[in-house]
C-alpha cells in the first residue's frame, strides 16, 4: 500500500514555492498518495488542470490541520515553509512531520519571535528540509537542530523549461522580471531601475510577470514615471517562459531569496541574469552568466553593459545555458525525496 503524505501550504495562489510542491507530486505519485492541503484561491484552478488530489481548509490554523488530519489519516505531514510548519507541530499530531523552507526570511538571522517558535516547532519535526545551504547558516538557531537539516536543492529541468517555448521567438523586450509582486521580491526596485535605465537607453523596453499585493503600488508608480511605453505589466501567466524567452535579460531584485528557481528557467533560455546577490542566488548566478549586485545603480550599469555590449552579452548567453547544464539536477532530486519518505515511518522522533 502506498504511503499517504498530505502537503499543507499556506499560499492561495501558484508560484516558486507551489511549482515545486507540484513538480514532487507530479513525478511521485505513482510511488506515493498526495493530498494538496490549501485554501480556496487562484491555486485550485491548477491543481484541477493537474488533476492533483487537495483538502480545502479554511485557514492554516491547528484546529483545521487536525480537522484535515483526522480526515485524510496520512502517514506522513510534509508541511511547505514557516507557517505550515509551525501550525503542523503546534497541533500536536501524532505523525511525522516533514517541514520544507523554500526561503531566507530576515528574521530567521535574528532573536525575533518566529526565530524562538519555529526552533520550539522544530522539536516535533523529523526532517528540515532546504532549497539551499544559506537557510541553515542564516537560521540563528540552527546549531541546535543542525542533524535534522537537509539541503535538497529545487527540482530543476532544462527539458520541461525548453519544452514551453518556441526556438524562433523574436527578442520584444531587453529586460524582464518574474515573480511574485510582493514585498521580498521587490518590484518596485525593478521599476525604478527600468526609469533609471530609460535615462540613458530612452526606448528601453522591460517586462513583468506576476502577481500580489503590490501590483496596484506597481502600476502607480510606472504612470507616476510615465514608464508605460517602457513596462508591459501582464500579471500572472501560466507559461512564463513564453515571454522570458522573447526577453534579452533576466532581472530579479529580491531583498531575501531561498533558492531563485526562476534564475535557473532563465539561464535554460540562454538569457543572463542580474540579480540581488542573496540567499541561493549566489550559487546559480556568477560573473561568466550575469551578474551579483546589491545597489540600484549597481544593476542600472549591468544591465546596460549588456544591452550596449554585444560581444560581451553573447559570452554570457553562451556560458548562460553551461551553467543550467551544470544545475539540472534530473531525476536525482526526486530519488532524493523518495528516500527520504521511504525512510520515514510512522514512529516519532
Amino acid at each position: 500500500m502506498k504511503k499517504k503524505i498530505i502537503f499543507p501550504i499556506n499560499s492561495k495562489i501558484y508560484s516558486g514555492l507551489e511549482s515545486v510542491a507540484i513538480t514532487i507530486i507530479e513525478n511521485l505519485k505513482d510511488k506515493f498518495d498526495f493530498i494538496y492541503v490549501t485554501q480556496d484561491g487562484p491555486i485550485v484552478d491548477i491543481l484541477k488542470e493537474k488533476k492533483i488530489n487537495y483538502y480545502i481548509i479554511k485557514k492554516m490554523s491547528i484546529k483545521e490541520i487536525r480537522k484535515c488530519v483526522k480526515e485524510l489519516n496520512p502517514d506522513i505531514v510534509h508541511a511547505h515553509d514557516y507557517t505550515a510548519s509551525c501550525i503542523c507541530s503546534l497541533a500536536k499530531i501524532n505523525l511525522p512531520i516533514i517541514s520544507h523552507l523554500h526561503n531566507n526570511s530576515p528574521w530567521i538571522k535574528t532573536l525575533h519571535p518566529y526565530s524562538f517558535l519555529y526552533l520550539y516547532s522544530s522539536k516535533r519535526f523529523n526532517k528540515i528540509l532546504t532549497v539551499s545551504d544559506s537557510i541553515e547558516k542564516e537560521y540563528i538557531f540552527s546549531n541546535f537542530i543542525k542533524d535534522k537539516f537537509e539541503n535538497v536543492s529545487n527540482p530543476v529541468s532544462r527539458d520541461y523549461i525548453l519544452s514551453k517555448v518556441d526556438k524562433n521567438d523574436i527578442k520584444k523586450y531587453d529586460v524582464c522580471f518574474v515573480g511574485r509582486l510582493t514585498t521580498p521580491k521587490n518590484p518596485l526596485k525593478f521599476i525604478s531601475i527600468i526609469n533609471d535605465v530609460k535615462e540613458i537607453i530612452p526606448n528601453i523596453k522591460a517586462v513583468m510577470i506576476g502577481d500580489g499585493e503590490l501590483k496596484e503600488s506597481c502600476k502607480k508608480l510606472i504612470e507616476d514615471l510615465a514608464l508605460k511605453n517602457n513596462i508591459d505589466l501582464l500579471g500572472f501567466k501560466k507559461n512564463p517562459y513564453k515571454y522570458m524567452n522573447q526577453s534579452k535579460i533576466f532581472c530579479l531584485t529580491s531583498e531575501w531569496e531561498g533558492y531563485g528557481l526562476v534564475a535557473f528557467e532563465a539561464l535554460t533560455l540562454g538569457i543572463p541574469c542580474v540579480v540581488s546577490s542573496v540567499g541561493g542566488l549566489v550559487d546559480i548566478v556568477d560573473d561568466e552568466c550575469g551578474y551579483l549586485v546589491d545597489s540600484s545603480n549597481e544593476f542600472k550599469e549591468s544591465i546596460i553593459e549588456l544591452i550596449i555590449n554585444e560581444s560581451k552579452y553573447n559570452k554570457k548567453v553562451q556560458k548562460s545555458i553551461e551553467k543550467s547544464i551544470i544545475l539540472d539536477n534530473g531525476s536525482k532530486y526526486y530519488e532524493s525525496i523518495e528516500h527520504i519518505y521511504d525512510s520515514i515511518g510512522r514512529i516519532i522522533l
